[in-house]
């Protein structure tokens, strides 16, 4: 016998069937190729078109396609990129032009994307989205001064108030409304006991003051969801730059201490708007339930502000894991848009939508804040107290005089 042929057939055999074994299996992965060619690597993002051609057809197509995708029409998003780009905030690169990266931050925000799902949806890589999305954060939070208007001492009574004579003149030096919300945060377990609410849940406790006209005059964001209302409007008074105008003030909660620049409804008394939602639940036995309706009927605007916020940008309540720093700014970046979108589209649809449309118009916060007297006596001067009881009694006393006056003639 042969030995060294029967070897050699032996090797050509099993050479054999492993070109078939090979052969088999590239059939059964639907390619062919050699093994040459299945090293070469292949494209993540092989889509026919690309980001830029998406964002350039959405816009110039139906109206509800940009509403659908960036939550706001397609002339305020050309408004608002021209602006950036007007500013030196945003300019087209070789890369991608300033269109489409205002597109992947408006994306992201709208329905609370991350990297990785804008990444495929604009066919970047990771670097290219999470880049452009911190230049255009940026650019957009840089407009908070200009579009955040803080109101000044020569401010006139709210065309609003004017005009309404269950709120006028008795409120004529309201000027918003003050409150905090809770925006959900990613934090890290070390985090946790800072960022936890008395929900149980990791939050950053974000105080707004709003107009009646809708607009954010002020936003704090970033604070630990462990944080009291009334403690970080300290601050804000204190640190933030947040200054009332003299003879003015804002209507806020049972979280806040009454003073002459912070006015709050008598507690211990029907307060809630669902608390005088029926027409028989209007009847007022007592001077500081009719003066806590119509406090409650003013202070209602920050609920709807919050509500149209929420409605608007999923991000606010289905917020990605970003850095804190960036989680705050997106908070005062969706503030931004929010006044940008008001003062320039009023007509948006979002703005007039009905509160009982809204799936957040009645969760913004985590309810009424259990404070005790003394503890809200830690804050404000006692003189401002003094002063603001004063001028809360005298707004309660007016508008029951009002009332019984009315009552009067319709008896006769």
């Amino acid at each position: 016998m042969n030995f060294a042929n029967l070897s050699r057939d032996i090797a050509l055999h099993i050479e054999l069937n492993n070109a078939i074994r090979k052969y088999i299996i590239s059939l059964m992965d639907g390619s062919s190729s050699s093994d040459d060619e299945s090293s070469i690597p292949r494209p993540m993002f092989n889509r026919a078109y690309t980001g830029q051609q998406y964002v350039a057809n959405l816009l110039s197509g139906h109206p509800l396609h940009s509403y659908d995708c960036f939550r706001l029409p397609s002339e305020a998003f050309h408004q608002l990129k021209e602006l950036l780009v007007s500013r030196g905030l945003l300019q087209d690169t070789m890369y991608m032009l300033a269109d489409e990266q205002l597109a992947i931050f408006l994306r992201g925000i709208a329905y609370a994307q991350t990297y990785r799902q804008l990444c495929e949806f604009f066919q970047h890589s990771l670097e290219t989205v999470s880049r452009y999305f911190k230049i255009v954060l940026r650019a957009i939070v840089s407009l908070s001064d200009e579009l955040i208007e803080f109101p000044t001492t020569e401010v006139e009574c709210h065309p609003f108030l004017r005009s309404n004579t269950q709120f006028y003149p008795f409120f004529q030096n309201a000027i918003g409304a003050i409150d905090g919300i809770h925006i959900p945060a990613v934090v890290s377990k070390r985090l946790h006991n800072r960022y936890r609410n008395k929900k149980g849940s990791t939050s950053q406790n974000v105080m707004a003051a709003v107009s009646f006209d809708r607009q954010f005059v002020y936003v704090g964001s970033g604070w630990e969801g462990c944080a009291t209302d009334m403690r970080v409007l300290q601050w804000a008074m204190e640190e933030g730059g947040f200054k009332v105008p003299v003879g003015k003030y804002f209507l806020v909660d049972y979280g806040y201490a009454n003073t002459d620049k912070l006015i709050a409804p008598f507690r211990g008394y029907r307060y809630h708007f669902s608390d005088y939602h029926a027409e028989t639940s209007c009847r007022y036995s007592i001077k500081q339930e009719l003066y806590n309706h119509r406090h409650s009927q003013l202070r209602n605007v920050v609920k709807m502000t919050f509500g149209i916020w929420k409605e608007r940008f999923k991000v606010l309540t289905h917020m990605p894991q970003f850095p804190l720093t960036i989680q705050a700014d997106i908070v005062l970046a969706c503030a931004v848009l929010h006044n940008f979108i008001g003062r320039y589209h009023g007509h948006d649809m979002y703005f007039n939508m009905l509160q009982t449309e809204m799936h957040h118009n009645s969760d913004h916060d985590l309810g009424d804040v259990q404070v005790n007297d003394e503890d809200l006596d830690m804050y404000g001067r006692i003189g401002e107290r003094i002063q603001g009881d004063s001028l809360r009694h005298s707004i309660m006393t007016n508008l029951w005089e009002a009332h019984a006056t009315s009552q009067r003639r319709r008896s006769i």
